[in-house]
């Protein structure tokens, strides 16, 4: 889903180094990653000193990295500006939830196990339209859509958003607004039986899922979709890097978490960084909830890949807060922050963050 506007419809390096951008290495080239970044929604209606007076507050906070949506000629516009304000623009793109295909291509789009298309029932909300991942005409169409963003001026990066399966489970605080009580795996949010999953995995295992009496509990079913979204985003990851640029993406909490609710094993995806979406609220956690989901993604992950962490809150979250929490992220292992919105950031907040 897209996470923002989901939950807005249902109404919900350590501390004391030096901040400085995070060097990486993929094969292709050596790159210096933001310190910490910002979401913002593209339009060609907001003017050239509105965005000026958007990225003069937040560079001078300590945010260098952009993450936005829209299209080759927004993004050809906007990037010399970014750089005039020392901002690194990444292309944010939605990657298996796309709708766009669905009258050419149905064969193309998910099952559930009720035998339901996306395209007739979409799960939850009416934008839900799920490409299977296992497809491979799919794989190479996705895969060259991120590789062609990267031959557009300026633009520093690409950046997976919904590169998963549908949402199994939704989070805790989520599921009342839906009249849900997800306590197992209810098949009409169990994804992918389309005719290409289930003989595709039959070809490695000699029987068809639907066979089982519980297909939920095949382990060797559950672990065929896992591999599914980490070969679509090893196609991804091959394709950007082969053109010298970076990828990075929005992940679900932890890789645990992942696993369970969204069948998203991004601790494999080999990407250059992350940005798990700790959004506490969704959850009814607090906000320590936010450097402990970092300390379990670097766990996991190893001392040295990138990890951000995504937040969500607006302008009445309280700055003193913010700045616990940065510190604890960093405390965790973290390498920075990620907000949706940057413009969601009062000058209060700005002026706590920058102090530090």
């Amino acid at each position: 889903m897209e996470r923002r506007k989901f939950i807005r419809n249902t109404g919900l390096a350590l501390s004391g180094l030096a901040m400085s951008p995070r060097l990486i290495a993929n094969s292709t080239t050596d790159y210096k990653l933001p310190d910490n970044w910002f979401w913002s929604h593209g339009s060609s209606r907001i003017s050239v000193e509105n965005w000026k007076i958007l990225f003069d507050r937040l560079s001078r906070a300590g945010f260098n990295g952009m993450l936005s949506n829209g299209n080759h000629q927004f993004y050809t516009d906007l990037a010399p500006l970014c750089k005039e304000f020392g901002i690194q623009l990444h292309a944010w793109q939605w990657t298996v939830n796309r709708g766009g295909y669905a009258k050419e291509h149905p064969e193309w789009y998910s099952v559930s196990r009720k035998g339901d298309s996306v395209i007739d029932k979409p799960p939850y909300v009416g934008y839900y339209k799920w490409l299977c991942p296992s497809n491979e005409e799919v794989r190479k169409v996705i895969a060259d859509d991120y590789a062609n963003l990267t031959s557009i001026p300026g633009l520093s990066g690409v950046h997976l958003d919904y590169v998963r399966y549908c949402d199994v489970y939704l989070p805790t605080g989520l599921q009342p607004k839906y009249d849900l009580v997800q306590d197992h795996e209810m098949p009409e949010y169990d994804f992918c039986y389309c005719e290409n999953c289930r003989s595709k995995f039959e070809g490695i295992h000699g029987y068809d899922p639907l066979d089982k009496d519980d297909p939920v509990a095949d382990e060797a079913w559950h672990n065929f979709r896992l591999d599914q979204v980490v070969e679509l985003v090893h196609g991804i990851v091959d394709a950007v890097h082969a053109k010298n640029s970076i990828i990075t993406g929005a992940v679900f909490p932890t890789p645990e978490m992942s696993r369970r609710m969204v069948r998203q094993d991004w601790a494999r995806f080999n990407l250059d960084a992350y940005q798990p979406m700790l959004y506490h609220d969704a959850y009814l956690e607090d906000t320590h909830w936010i450097a402990r989901g970092i300390g379990e993604a670097r766990a996991e992950l190893g001392p040295d890949i990138p990890i951000y962490a995504g937040m969500l809150f607006g302008r009445n979250f309280d700055p003193k807060l913010l700045v616990e929490t940065y510190k604890e992220v960093r405390d965790a292992g973290g390498n920075g922050i990620s907000i949706f919105t940057g413009r969601s950031l009062s000058d209060e907040q700005l002026k706590a963050f920058g102090k530090i």
